[in-house]
């Protein structure tokens, strides 16, 4: 991993936003497409707009903005970048999915979206979009495609990708169901500062169990941004105090929310890199055969290694 290290924030402030979005409604087998319906497109759009407005809203606005798998209908793409110029934040969301209709398939997509702007405090009129994608599709979701006439399929991204967001850290990402692949874990393990989770899950017990075991295994911040018509988003940290873990969770179905979060990143890349050293032990020790390969230099490391992605040129975040 290469970087010219800039100085590291000592918090990042997090927007976490939870939208209810009901897939039963969105993807109807009725329909002869996976493309959501235009109710729930426009009450999808509904919230995300009231959501933004509440984020920007809040004293300490948020330098990075997460929602939920398959949250933003791609006839809102332009309209939401509009939005995230006018905050001057960066934006990672799960969108519609992206069909192919002469192989019928789907690829299953999140898009990061950073304002040209971003380093200068003020709107911007442009930004850059990158994707990723989803390698592995849930069992129901790879059962929802084939009750459609004629049945679509499964498109697989097979990449791992790492985001460098210079003062804000490094941040792997999974959407859903990825997020229990422990080769994928494995990947990011002592490569990041956050995981990043954006999902539509059922199974939140389960997600938060995963969420707080990789956080101490993968050593870095744990973030579930889930819909809200589960539940189940939260934060997760490696410190040392049982209590201090969990920095964030919404419990319960139906609930829409939009929160601001502090993320520490200063002191935990001090810790991945085992230079944490204060008296009170802020975090947990390092697992065993814990190498750090966050570094101001090439660090060569056994094995593949994820495809990693500079959100700002060379010039920026110093």
């Amino acid at each position: 991993m290469n970087r010219e290290n800039p100085t590291l924030v000592d918090a990042l402030t997090l927007g976490v936003i939870q939208t209810t979005l009901d897939a039963k409604l969105a993807w109807s087998s009725a329909s002869d497409e996976p493309k959501i319906s235009a109710a729930e497109d426009s009450r999808a759009w509904h919230e995300i707009r009231r959501a933004m407005r509440a984020l920007a809203d809040h004293d300490d606005q948020p330098r990075i903005i997460l929602l939920p798998e398959l949250s933003l209908p791609r006839t809102r793409l332009d309209d939401f970048e509009q939005l995230v110029c006018s905050m001057n934040a960066i934006a990672i969301v799960g969108v519609d999915y992206r069909l192919n209709h002469l192989t019928k398939s789907a690829k299953n997509e999140g898009l990061v979206i950073v304002p040209r702007n971003f380093w200068k405090r003020r709107p911007s009129r442009y930004a850059a979009r990158v994707w990723f994608g989803k390698r592995d599709p849930a069992p129901a979701e790879a059962a929802g495609f084939k009750k459609y006439t004629p049945p679509w399929t499964f498109e697989a991204d097979p990449n791992v990708y790492v985001f460098d967001a210079g003062p804000y850290g490094r941040i792997g990402v999974s959407i859903c169901y990825d997020f229990m692949d422990i080769e994928r874990a494995l990947l990011y393990r002592g490569r990041v500062h956050h995981l990043f989770v954006i999902a539509y899950n059922r199974d939140v017990k389960l997600f938060e169990s995963l969420a707080v075991s990789l956080s101490r295994t993968v050593f870095c911040n744990v973030v579930v941004c889930n819909t809200g018509h589960f539940g189940g988003s939260l934060v997760v940290t490696p410190y040392w105090e049982a209590f201090r873990r969990i920095g964030y969770s919404v419990d319960g179905g139906q609930l829409f929310t939009a929160q601001c979060v502090p993320l520490r990143v200063r002191d935990l890349d001090a810790a991945i890199h085992g230079s944490d050293t204060k008296p009170d032990a802020t975090y947990k020790h390092l697992p065993p055969g814990f190498t750090a390969s966050i570094a101001t230099t090439s660090v060569a490391t056994e094995g593949p290694s994820p495809v990693t992605i500079p959100l700002f040129n060379e010039t920026e975040g110093r």
